[in-house]
């Protein structure tokens, strides 16, 4: 094998720290990046028979591309907004009380941000599954939560016993795209709740989704839902129009002095964009060099956002 270039040797060097960062095996980061970890091995070693150009031209864009998004402003790293910390406040007393719990809302206002800073923070003795348009039976999202607690596939009863022995008192499950669950799959959570409460204990189990997670309006499931609602011990709804200045300031500390920067974040964070849009947009205006209200309104514009 051909001796190996500077930039390839630099990629080999980037396996070996995201395997010590992330605490993953060589296998598993070939996975994410989409090479065989056999192939990885006999380049490391200088035994590799094949096009080791090809396969290390995938590593090292990879690596450039990770470099490069992380200098772009994305907004990824959790900020307590005033609506994610009260979401995060209802998956907690969800835990402390047991039962179901509700927080519902508009989109891309930080109810999913909440859910994963509550898992990373509380990991141990919680499960946070999402589920969507393909994952809503009964017995897929069983699975899905079984996936969490090693807990092999089978029948639905199986999977039932099987989770409810591996759960514990204490615990909480949170469901973030509630909105997608079918009337089965919520009378299999809440039997799960039910099965603590018999036995003087508890576990809690949080739906997070949009608003038809408990409206249902106009849909065949609209009392069903409502039935489900009746049952939980609380339930909030958050709209856009209840995001705070403070909340823009918080996000976005580099204009904190601008208040007309500020001001124009606000509105759209406010609109159907959300704080998802007002990140977006404030990414672009970014890089485009420009975060004044008058860059702001110029990159809305050419995103095409209604103010």
């Amino acid at each position: 094998m051909k001796k190996l270039t500077a930039k390839q040797e630099w990629a080999l060097e980037q396996i070996k720290q995201l395997q010590y960062s992330e605490n993953l095996s060589a296998a598993a980061v070939c996975k994410k990046i989409g090479i065989s970890d056999s192939s990885y091995s006999a380049i490391k070693s200088g035994t590799y028979n094949g096009d080791v150009d090809k396969q290390m031209k995938k590593v090292i864009e990879y690596f450039e591309t990770k470099q490069a998004a992380a200098e772009i402003y994305v907004g990824t790293d959790y900020k307590e907004t005033s609506i994610s910390s009260n979401v995060y406040k209802i998956i907690r007393n969800c835990q402390l009380q047991g039962g179901l719990a509700i927080a519902c809302g508009d989109a891309g206002i930080g109810k999913t941000q909440a859910c994963r800073q509550y898992y990373r923070e509380h990991g141990t003795n919680c499960t946070y599954i999402t589920v969507n348009p393909c994952i809503k039976s009964s017995k897929s999202v069983l699975e899905l939560i079984g996936s969490k607690l090693n807990v092999s596939s089978g029948s639905v009863s199986r999977l039932w016993l099987e989770i409810s022995s591996k759960l514990s008192d204490g615990m909480v499950i949170i469901v973030d795209e509630a909105q997608h669950l079918t009337r089965n799959a919520i009378d299999t959570l809440r039997s799960l709740c039910d099965c603590f409460d018999e036995k003087g204990q508890t576990l809690g189990i949080c739906f997070v989704g949009n608003e038809t997670t408990v409206s249902r309006l106009g849909g065949k499931q609209k009392a069903e839902f409502a039935q489900i609602r009746n049952r939980t011990k609380n339930t909030r709804f958050y709209s856009v129009k209840q995001i705070k200045k403070s909340d823009i300031e918080m996000l976005f500390p580099d204009i904190r002095e601008d208040a007309a920067a500020v001001e124009f974040l606000l509105r759209i964070a406010q609109s159907p964009q959300a704080i998802r849009g007002a990140v977006n947009l404030y990414s672009n205006a970014l890089d485009n060099g420009n975060v004044t209200a008058k860059g702001l309104s110029a990159i809305a514009k050419y995103m095409d956002m209604a103010v």
